[in-house]
Order: C-alpha cells, then sequence, then structure tokens
C-alpha cells in the first residue's frame, strides 16, 4: 500500500461512504428477492436515502440501518423515524463527516436519536503485495461458487448462531463480488469479501472462526484483497472498522489510513 495522496474532504467521504453503501444495497436487494422474502426486508426511499426495514429481525443492525443519509436530508429525519415507528422497529444511523452535519445530528436528536458507537473508514491507495499469506495462513480465491462457504464462515466468525441463511442466497449473483477462504493447516478460518467497481475496491467484509484467531487469518485476508484489488486495476481501497478496534489496527498495518470517522446513532425512544 502506498500512502493516500488524496486529501480526507467531503467529496471524498461521499465517495467511500457510496462504495460501502453500495455493497450493503446490493446485499439487501438481492435477500429481499429470495423466496419468502427473508426477515421480511423492505427497502423505503425517502429523500435520497434508503431505510431498510425487517421486522423479523428488528435488532439486527444492517437490516435496519438507513443508508445514504446526509445533511440535505435532514429534513426528512420525521418522516424516516415515522417509518420506522410504524412497524416497531428502533433503526441505526451513521454520520459521515459533511457541511452541516450539526443540523443532521439535531434533527436526530429531536426524533429521539443517541449517539451509540464511532466507526472509522480507512482508505490507501492499491498496490500489489508480497506479503499474501501470514504465518501458516492459505488465502484462496473460491469464486461465486464459494459464496455460501464465506457467508458460513463470516456468520461462524461473529458468533451468529441462528441467521436466516436466506439472507446470503444471493451472494453469488454479484458480479462485483469476489469471494475469499483462509485456512490454518488446512482447515477453514475465516471467509472475506472483496467488491470491485471500476477503479475503486472495498474490502466489504471478512471474520475469523473463534477457534483460529491470532493465527493470522485477518492479516491474510486483508493482503490478499489488497493485492486482487491492485491486479483489477484499482486505484483507491476503502474498508470501515470498529473505532480503535484490532480490524482498524490490521488494516493500518496493511498501510490504510483513517480517513474519518463516523459516529453511529441509534432510536431508543
Amino acid at each position: 500500500m502506498r500512502t493516500p495522496s488524496l486529501p480526507v474532504s467531503e467529496p471524498l467521504a461521499r465517495l467511500l461512504e457510496g462504495a460501502s453503501d453500495a455493497f450493503m444495497l446490493e446485499w439487501l436487494n438481492g435477500a429481499r428477492r429470495q423466496p419468502g422474502n427473508p426477515c421480511g426486508l423492505r427497502l423505503e426511499r425517502i429523500g435520497a436515502a434508503v431505510a431498510p426495514a425487517s421486522p423479523g429481525a428488528p435488532e439486527v443492525d444492517f437490516l435496519n440501518r438507513v443508508i445514504g443519509l446526509w445533511p440535505e436530508d435532514a429534513d426528512r429525519v420525521p418522516e424516516l423515524v415515522a417509518f420506522y415507528r410504524g412497524l416497531g422497529i428502533r433503526p441505526w444511523f451513521e454520520l459521515a463527516p459533511a457541511t452541516d452535519l450539526e443540523r443532521l445530528a439535531a434533527a436526530l436528536a429531536r426524533a429521539g436519536a443517541v449517539e451509540v458507537g464511532v466507526q472509522a473508514v480507512l482508505y490507501g491507495r492499491c498496490e500489489a503485495s508480497s506479503d499474501l499469506a501470514a504465518g501458516c495462513v492459505e488465502v484462496s480465491e473460491v469464486g461465486p461458487g464459494g459464496a455460501r462457504e464465506v457467508a458460513d464462515l463470516l456468520l461462524a466468525g461473529n458468533e451468529v448462531h441462528n441467521a436466516d441463511r436466506r439472507l446470503h442466497d444471493a451472494w453469488s449473483e454479484n458480479e462485483r463480488w469476489r469471494f475469499y477462504v483462509a485456512r490454518v493447516d488446512g482447515a477453514p478460518a475465516g471467509g472475506a469479501v472483496l467488491r470491485v467497481e471500476g477503479g475503486m475496491a472495498l474490502l466489504a467484509t471478512a471474520a475469523t472462526t473463534p477457534a483460529l484467531r491470532r493465527r493470522g487469518v485477518q492479516r491474510g485476508l486483508i493482503a490478499r484483497r489488497l493485492a486482487d484489488a491492485a491486479a483489477a486495476g484499482c486505484e483507491l481501497v476503502s474498508a470501515l472498522a470498529q473505532f480503535a478496534s484490532q480490524s482498524q489496527r490490521n488494516l493500518e498495518a496493511a498501510g490504510l489510513r483513517v480517513a474519518y470517522t463516523k459516529a453511529v446513532w441509534r432510536l431508543v425512544g
């Protein structure tokens, strides 16, 4: 990785947010199309924002997080909140740096939302890496046919035991997604997804199974995806992590840098 040369600015924030928003919308639209519509998923457009809602899984953040909310839609916050209240859901919001952000935050506070966390958005310039594995970790791209294995590894790594597996059934249909499995001494140890569109890459999601943590699995998955993004002609890569987490440290060790942090809000009243 090379040190990013693009200045951290609102246009950059919107570019990086757009990549992660596109990944989530591709996932959610695919899940909604599955027979029986897992978790009763709905996608409501309010202003420029999209409001996913899952009455069948009201506590799952990614199924109930407003996507693409910026200060220009601050006046639509009451409408957004009314939509979720009508379904008995307390949604999540993520606020990236932007002009007039205070107005959006004030609108959320008036609606009964509070700040509950902080996330870091990291970015960097793509370049090939010779460190494609760490120690005894072997990372392989598995193609669309391996999407189910990757999804199962992600669920195991995040210690999610009661998820509706249909939520991942359309993963193999996403042409912009690439799937990876990490193995330690031949045993599946972790999974990851890379999203590539044009010159932009997103280290979309990754997880390590609990029994094989602290073996370099995440570092191997990061290095392989960075190398593949560079080989695909990507100039810029981004990733999301909990602020000050081990995931953030692993991404920084690979050469990414924090572009900005964003506040996570949730409706509580």
